[in-house]
C-alpha cells in the first residue's frame, strides 16, 4: 500500500536535509526569484543539486516552488530556472502562473507540474483544462471540506492527476492567490502574488458601522491549521500528499512538525493510532508553534468555526504547562503545577509567565527538578521572581526535537551474499520507496593466504548491517554459504562500503536528467486593423440594502450573485437594466463551495426567464473552466481580477477560454498596454480596465463582522461596513458580508486606474475595452 506523502518545507539546504532525516517523503523549496517566500534563505542551484541527491538517496523527493506571478519580461528567466532545476534533480515544479506553466509544458514536457494552491483550483470543471496544459498534481484550496476534497480528488484521478492538501501551519484568511491586501496596502510594493506578502492580516484593525466603532483588534488573523483529527478522512478521500507550511520557519520547527506527522501517519497505517499518541503529538506541535493557544481545521468538516481567529496572540503563543504554586527569590526557584501528559521542558527551553494573557516575563530554563505533579525550575533573576504571584500561568515557548539514530529516515535495502571461485559477491536491492527495485553488485577476491580465524555467517551479517551514517538501512541479509568464510572483518567492511557506494551511484544515475527543449514556432502578435471600442460597466458589489446607488450611463450593469438570489432585487434590477437598454452581468465569487452551485443555476434560470436567451454576462475568476455553465445559458464569460492575467502568455490562454477579462490589478497601465501589444488576442476579447472606484483587496470564507457565528444577524440592517488600520486610519476599506454563506469581501483603493489616454491607445490599436466603475 502506498502511504500518503508527507511534504515538508525547506527554507535552506540544512533544513532540507533535516526534514528528510525527520521522515519527510518529499520537500519543497525555492531558489530565490519566482517563489512565494523570497525572504526565506532559499537554495542556490548548487544547493538544490546537493539537496536532491541527499533526498533521493534517502527515498525522498524534492519539488521546486515557482509559485508567483511572472511579468512578461521575466518569462525567459523563469523558464531557465525551471530547466536548470529539473537538470539538478527536482521531481516537480509547484507553479501559480498559468502562462508560465503553459510555456514550461510546451517547451519542457518532461517536467512534472503541480498546480499551486495560489492557482485557486476550486471548480469541479477545472481539471480537464489543467490536464491539457500538462499538470500532474493539484494543490487544492484550503477552504474545501472533506466531501469537496473527495469529489475533486476523484475527478483529478480520472484525469490521471493527484491532489495535495494543506495539513499544518499558517493559513491565509483570504482565498489563496486572490489577495491584493499587501500589494495595494501602504507603499504597494509588497505583493503576496510576488513572494513579498507583508502579512497585513496579522495587524490590528477597527471595524465601524455608520461611524460607530463595533470592535477592534486582530480581526483578520487566523490560527494555524492542523489536520491530525482528519487523517483517516483525507486518506480515504484519496489525497496523495499532505503539506506542512513553513519555509520561513527555523529548522527545529520543521523537524518537530515532520516528526509529529510522521508518527501519526505511520501509526495510522500500522493500525496503532490511539488517543495517547494523538495527545502527545498535538502537545508537541503546540509547543513548536501556534497562534491563540490552539489550532483550527478550518472548514474540513463542512462548517465554519467561530474560533478561527488567533485573538490577541497573532504570534507565538506556546503551550500552557500549569500555574505557579510557590516562589522563592532567595533560592531563585519557581514551582508550578505540571501534568505528566504534557511535555517535560529541558534546559535552555523558554518559559513565559503570564497574568490575564499579559506576559510578565520570559526566561531560559536553568536547572529543573521534577516531582509527581509539579516542576521546580531555576533561571529567573530574583528581582523578577518577587513580582510573580501564585496562580500566574506558565507557558512553554519552545522545545528542541531530537531524533534518535533509529528514527532518522533511511532507504531500506536487502543484501544477498554469495561465494564462488574464491570471489565473494554482494547484491544490494532497494525494497521500498521511490527507489524500489534498484539494485547494485560488488565483489572482491577472497585472500588465498588468509591465516586468521574464519568469519561465521552471523558475524558477516552483523558486520554488513553496520551502515552507520550512510543513507541505507539493511533489513535482511541472505547468505548463501553455510561455511565459515576465510577473510578479515576489514574485507567485509570494504565489501559493504563498495556495494553501498555502487547503489548510491545507481540511484544518482536513475535521477539524472537532461532537459530537451521542444521546438516551438514563434508567436507573432495579431494585428487588429479596425478601431476598437470602449464600453462602460458599472459594478455594484452590494445593492441589497442600497438600491438608490444605481446610476445611469452604463452599457453593462454588474451585480453580485448574492444580491441576484433575492427575488425583489432581481426584479428591480431587471426593470432598471431594461429601462437603460443595457446588458446585465452577474458577478460570482472567486471561490465558492459546491452548495452555492445550485443557487447559481437557480438564479440564472430566473434571469433567463426575465431577460430571454441572450440575457447577460458572467464575471468570475474561473480561467480553467470547461465552459459548460456559460454555454448552457448562452452567457458571455468575463474573467475577474482573480484570474491574475499578469503576462501576455496568460492573456493568450485567457482569450482561448473566455470572452474578456481584467488585466491584473497589480500590472500598471503602461505595462498592460505593452502586454496587450505582445499578445495574440483579437478584437473579440474584451479587456476590462478599472477606471474608477474601489477594487477587491480580499475575498474570504470568513466574516469579520460576526466571526462566523451562526445567526449573528449583524449584516441584516447594513450590508457595507468600514475597516480601518489602527496605524493608518485614512485608508478607505469597505467590508461586504454575504449573509447567504457568511463569506465576505474587503474592497480598497486601486493602485492602478486607467485613464482615457491608455484606453484610447488600446482602442486605436484595434482592441476592445470595458471601462469599469465600481459603485458602493
Amino acid at each position: 500500500m502506498n502511504k500518503i506523502e508527507l511534504l515538508a518545507p525547506a527554507g535552506n539546504l540544512d533544513i532540507l536535509k533535516a526534514a528528510v532525516d525527520a521522515g519527510a517523503d518529499a520537500v519543497y523549496c525555492g531558489t530565490g526569484a519566482f517563489n512565494a517566500r523570497i525572504n526565506a534563505g532559499n537554495l542556490s542551484m548548487e544547493d538544490l543539486e546537493e539537496g536532491c541527491l541527499y533526498a533521493h538517496l534517502r527515498s525522498s523527493k524534492v519539488y521546486l516552488t515557482l509559485n508567483t506571478l511572472v511579468n512578461s519580461y521575466e518569462l525567459d528567466e523563469a523558464l531557465s530556472v525551471a530547466a536548470s532545476a529539473y537538470e539538478a534533480g527536482i521531481d516537480g515544479i509547484i507553479i501559480q502562473d498559468l502562462g508560465l506553466a503553459k510555456e514550461i509544458s510546451v517547451k519542457y514536457p518532461d517536467i512534472p507540474l503541480h498546480a499551486s494552491t495560489q492557482m485557486n483550483v476550486f471548480g469541479t470543471d477545472d481539471f480537464h483544462t489543467l490536464k491539457e496544459i500538462g499538470f500532474r498534481r493539484i494543490v487544492l484550496p484550503r477552504e474545501l471540506s472533506i466531501d469537496e476534497i473527495s469529489k475533486r480528488t476523484r475527478i483529478a484521478n480520472s484525469n490521471n492527476m493527484t491532489t495535495e492538501v494543506f495539513a499544518h501551519g499558517a493559513v491565509c484568511i483570504c482565498y489563496s492567490g486572490l489577495c491584493l491586501f499587501s500589494a495595494m496596502n501602504k507603499s504597494g510594493t509588497r505583493s503576496g502574488n510576488r513572494g513579498l506578502c507583508a502579512q497585513p492580516c496579522r495587524e490590528e484593525y477597527k471595524l465601524y458601522n455608520d461611524g460607530l466603532e463595533l470592535k477592534k483588534g486582530h480581526l483578520l488573523s487566523p490560527k494555524d491549521r492542523d489536520v491530525i483529527d482528519y487523517i483517516d478522512n483525507l486518506v480515504k478521500a484519496g489525497v496523495s500528499s499532505l503539506k506542512i507550511e513553513g519555509r520561513m520557519r527555523d529548522k527545529n520547527y520543521v523537524v518537530s512538525a515532520v516528526y509529529a506527522y510522521r508518527r501519526i501517519i505511520d501509526a495510522y497505517y500500522e493500525g496503532t493510532l490511539d488517543n495517547e499518541l494523538i495527545t502527545s503529538v498535538k502537545n508537541d506541535l503546540l509547543v513548536n508553534f501556534n497562534r491563540g493557544g490552539s489550532y483550527t481545521s478550518q472548514y474540513l468538516n463542512g462548517t465554519k468555526p467561530d474560533n478561527l481567529l488567533s485573538g490577541d496572540y497573532p504570534g507565538k503563543y506556546g503551550l500552557k504547562l500549569g500555574r505557579i504554586i510557590t516562589t522563592d527569590s532567595k533560592k531563585g526557584t519557581v514551582t508550578f503545577s505540571w501534568n505528566r501528559d504534557l511535555p517535560l521542558p529541558s534546559k535552555g527551553d523558554y518559559l513565559s509567565i503570564r497574568k490575564d494573557n499579559e506576559e510578565i516575563c520570559s526566561f531560559p530554563l536553568g536547572k529543573i527538578h521534577e516531582t509527581d505533579n509539579s516542576l521546580v525550575v531555576k533561571g529567573l533573576h530574583p528581582d523578577m521572581i518577587v513580582k510573580l504571584a501564585r496562580g500566574n500561568d506558565v507557558f512553554l515557548m519552545g522545545h528542541e526535537t531530537k531524533l534518535s539514530k533509529n528514527e532518522i529516515k533511511k532507504t531500506p535495502i536487502n543484501l544477498s551474499v554469495s561465494i564462488e571461485n574464491d570471489i565473494i559477491s554482494i547484491n544490494a536491492l532497494v525494497t521500498d520507496g521511490i527507489n524500489n527495485g534498484l539494485y547494485a553488485d560488488y565483489d572482491l577476491d577472497l585472500p588465498i593466504d588468509f591465516e586468521g580465524t574464519p568469519l561465521t555467517s552471523d558475524r558477516i551479517i552483523s558486520q554488513l548491517k553496520k551502515t552507520g551514517d550512510t543513507p541505507y538501512l539493511v533489513n535482511e541479509v541472505y547468505f548463501v554459504s553455510d561455511n565459515a568464510v576465510k577473510c578479515s572483518v576489514s574485507l567485509i567492511n570494504e565489501l559493504r562500503r563498495g556495494v553501498l557506494n555502487s547503489l548510491s551511484s545507481e540511484i544518482e544515475e536513475s535521477f539524472r536528467r537532461t532537459v530537451m527543449s521542444e521546438f516551438v514556432l514563434p508567436e507573432f502578435p495579431m494585428s487588429n486593423d479596425e478601431q476598437g471600442k470602449d464600453i462602460i460597466m458599472h459594478i455594484y458589489p452590494s445593492i441589497r440594502l442600497n438600491p438608490a446607488i444605481l446610476q445611469p450611463g452604463a452599457d453593462i450593469y454588474c451585480f453580485s450573485i448574492y444580491d441576484m438570489a433575492i427575488k425583489a432585487v432581481r426584479e428591480r434590477v431587471h426593470k432598471y437594466v431594461t429601462q437603460e437598454n443595457a446588458k446585465l452581468c452577474v458577478m460570482l465569487p472567486d471561490l465558492y463551495h459546491d452548495r452555492l452551485t445550485k443557487i447559481i443555476t437557480n438564479v440564472f434560470d430566473s434571469l433567463k426567464e426575465l431577460f430571454g436567451d441572450d440575457f447577460c454576462y458572467c464575471l468570475d475568476s474561473n480561467l480553467l473552466s470547461d465552459g459548460k455553465l456559460y454555454s448552457s445559458y448562452n452567457l458571455k464569460h468575463l474573467l475577474s481580477s482573480g484570474a491574475n492575467l499578469f503576462n501576455e502568455k496568460t492573456l493568450n490562454l485567457a482569450a482561448d477560454q473566455a470572452d474578456g477579462g481584467f488585466i491584473s490589478l497589480e500590472v500598471s497601465p503602461a505595462e498592460a498596454v505593452e502586454m496587450v501589444k505582445n499578445s495574440n488576442i483579437n478584437s473579440n476579447f474584451y479587456l476590462l480596465l478599472q477606471n474608477l472606484g474601489l477594487v477587491n483587496w480580499m475575498q474570504t470564507d470568513f466574516c469579520p463582522i460576526g466571526n462566523n457565528r451562526k445567526h449573528c444577524d449583524k449584516c441584516s440592517k447594513n450590508s457595507i461596513f468600514d475597516l480601518k488600520q489602527r496605524e493608518d486610519g485614512e485608508k478607505e476599506l469597505k467590508v461586504i458580508p454575504r449573509n447567504m454563506d457568511c463569506s465576505s469581501q474587503i474592497l480598497g483603493p486601486a493602485k492602478n486606474l486607467y485613464q482615457d489616454e491608455e484606453i484610447n491607445e488600446l482602442n486605436a490599436l484595434g482592441f476592445n475595452t470595458i471601462s469599469v466603475f465600481t459603485i458602493i
